[in-house]
This record gives structure tokens, C-alpha cells and sequence, in this order.
């Protein structure tokens, strides 16, 4: 009998709706379960009722940073892995921001979509 791979989920937030849109639809063409929100305060309240796997968000989210909700991912689920996005340069140093990864934010999806699949090797779709 052939074990059926579970989906992946993906939890993705940024504050412009084309942005959420165009992510949203590269995502689930890759074979992920995505849900999409505009602001910190979505993604902690999809939290617990989604479970991702993964949570990409924008590093300048408009109710709370980024880092804020990243640290409240990490303190709700450890096992959730933390995609940051932003024009800004990357840190130095992630683990200070609670982040397994960063991705310049880009029309692109490439480097993120690689560092999804680096973060869930044995889940990748």
C-alpha cells in the first residue's frame, strides 16, 4: 500500500492584497495548503485553528512587527517554522528574530519557494 504524503501548510502574511493574492495562488500550484493574512493580528488568530508547518510573513506587518508575531508563533507552536520577507537587507543573526530564514521580498517567487522546501525537506510538495 503507497503512504499518502500529507500537505503542507502554510500560513502567509503581508499587508498588500496583490501581494497575498499572487503568493496564495504560486503556493497552492505548488502543491501547499495555503491561508493568507494581512496583519499580525490574522495570524495569530489562524494559528491554532490552522496549525501550519510554515508561517511567511512581511517584516513591517501594520498592527505589530513581524519579529513581535514571530515570537508569538514560536511561543504557540516551537515547530513552526518562520519565513521572513522584506525589501529591507537581511540580519546577521535570525535566531534573534525567532526566524529560521529570510527572503528579500520579491514578484520572484523563487528564493521563496526554495526556502520553503529547504525548511520541510521531507514534506516539500
Amino acid at each position: 500500500m503507497e503512504e499518502v504524503k500529507a500537505m503542507s501548510r502554510i500560513l502567509f502574511a503581508d499587508s498588500e492584497p496583490h501581494i497575498r493574492r499572487l503568493f496564495l495562488e504560486e503556493l497552492r500550484e505548488e502543491g501547499y495548503e495555503v491561508v493568507v493574512a494581512g496583519n499580525g493580528a490574522g495570524v495569530v488568530r489562524l494559528m491554532e485553528a490552522f496549525e501550519p508547518d510554515v508561517v511567511i510573513m512581511e517584516v513591517l506587518l501594520p498592527d505589530m512587527s513581524g519579529v513581535e508575531t514571530g515570537r508569538i508563533v514560536k511561543g504557540t507552536r516551537k515547530d513552526t517554522r518562520v519565513i521572513f520577507h522584506s525589501h529591507c537587507i537581511p540580519p546577521l543573526d535570525l535566531d534573534s528574530l525567532g526566524a529560521d530564514a529570510f527572503v528579500v521580498k520579491s514578484h520572484d517567487l523563487g528564493r521563496l519557494k526554495e526556502a520553503v522546501r529547504r525548511l520541510l525537506p521531507s514534506q516539500a510538495a
